[in-house]
């Protein structure tokens, strides 16, 4: 029996979507007017797409060209904590932000989270579906929270997570910011003379010979290793390599060291499981050697050992965060702690992270410096030479 997607409208004027199976566009027409509905539209629903296709889709290219921000996930769950206490079910609170996230991505897993809500089913059945928007961090507290029922509390914890990780990458750029400058100044820098003897017309064609090739070859490697980076194995080796660099080793340890306290203590908070947080909490690290590590230690607790003891044996927690911890678990106050060591990581990588940048800036504007120096030199050197050769011929 063919399936179609209809639009309708409830009697207090809501619009809802959702697909349904049928004989005919105009029998499923029949049947949604005979339970009381206004229906606005009834068309064939289009077929679904190979199963290979699309997990490929979803699964190499979404993380890749569709990638979803934090910022996107913040005001995603932000608004649906917000719907929801308006009075709104889960059918109505996705459908409307189906119609209203700007994010693809985001938009159609809502539109189908609609309409699994129709028939009952979890959201989280849809979030499995779209990796790339719901890491596993999101789908493991929204697990917790659509079976206790605390779905807007769990949308609320995982609004303010991904609002914090939002304020980082924020951070991250505003400390980069500088050395891009200094970055694009090296390069316009060597065509400043064709614009001051040849025109603008020539500099920009020179500018735009220049750029164009470079901005190619730079979303090649950008988009390339992006790719690469999906291989579980190769990832796992760079992070690895990232760990043992001097200074930027420490950096991301201890970056990683704060997205995984943070993580922990919002899925504590919301109800998820004491081993499965720990193995949840991995993954939000960022680091796929520490995940790794983090991991299979986390099974210790299952034998009856504290988190403190287990994790000890992963090797790549500081020393002063499992110190923490084993104070928390003596004095019952472990979320709190969690978001005390993820307050001080993240302090220590805003301190270092400044101190990388202003270090990099530093050297980039020095290579400026010595570019601008070698064109005066080569133009004053070209010009006495010239000078010299009409004196002495």
């Amino acid at each position: 029996m063919p399936t179609f997607s209809y639009e309708i409208r409830e009697q207090g004027g809501d619009l809802r979507r959702g697909t349904t199976q049928g004989e005919s566009a105009e029998a499923v027409a029949r049947e949604l007017r005979s339970q009381g509905y206004f229906v606005v539209t009834v068309e064939s629903a289009p077929r679904p797409k190979p199963a290979l296709a699309e997990a490929f889709r979803r699964h190499v290219l979404a993380p890749v060209f569709y990638p979803v921000s934090s910022k996107s996930r913040a005001m995603f769950y932000s608004s649906l904590r917000a719907l929801m206490q308006s009075g709104m079910s889960v059918n109505e609170a996705m459908g409307t932000l189906g119609k209203r996230t700007r994010n693809r991505t985001l938009a159609h897993a809502a539109t189908e989270m609609a309409d699994e809500a129709v028939r009952g089913r979890p959201m989280t059945s849809v979030m499995r579906r779209y990796p790339s928007a719901f890491p596993q961090i999101a789908l493991a507290a929204m697990e917790a929270g659509e079976q206790s029922g605390l779905i807007e509390a769990t949308a609320e914890q995982l609004a303010k997570y991904f609002d914090r990780s939002f304020e980082l990458e924020q951070t991250y750029r505003w400390q980069t910011f500088y050395p891009k400058m200094l970055l694009i100044a090296l390069i316009l820098i060597p065509s400043v003379k064709t614009l001051f003897f040849s025109g603008f017309g020539a500099w920009l064609s020179v500018v735009l010979g220049q750029a164009v090739p470079l901005l190619l070859a730079i979303a090649v490697v950008w988009y390339g290793w992006r790719l690469l980076a999906q291989i579980p194995v190769l990832k796992k080796a760079i992070d690895r390599v990232k760990l043992s660099l001097p200074w930027f080793g420490s950096l991301s340890r201890r970056l990683s060291t704060a997205r995984w306290a943070r993580a922990l203590s919002m899925l504590l908070r919301a109800g998820v499981p004491i081993h499965r947080s720990l193995v949840v909490a991995s993954s939000a690290a960022g680091n796929a050697a520490m995940e790794d590590a983090l991991t299979q230690e986390a099974n210790r607790v299952l034998r009856g050992q504290t988190v403190a003891e287990a994790l000890g044996e992963s090797k790549v927690l500081p020393d002063m965060a499992l110190d923490m911890i084993a104070t928390a678990e003596r004095s019952g106050s472990f979320e709190d702690a969690l978001e005390r060591i993820a307050d001080y990581y993240e302090s220590e990588t805003d301190v270092g992270g400044k101190q990388t940048a202003i270090a990099v800036g530093i050297v980039f504007y020095l290579i400026v410096a010595a570019a601008i120096g070698f064109m005066v030199i080569s133009f004053w050197s070209g010009y006495f030479s010239q000078y010299d050769s009409l004196l002495n011929p």
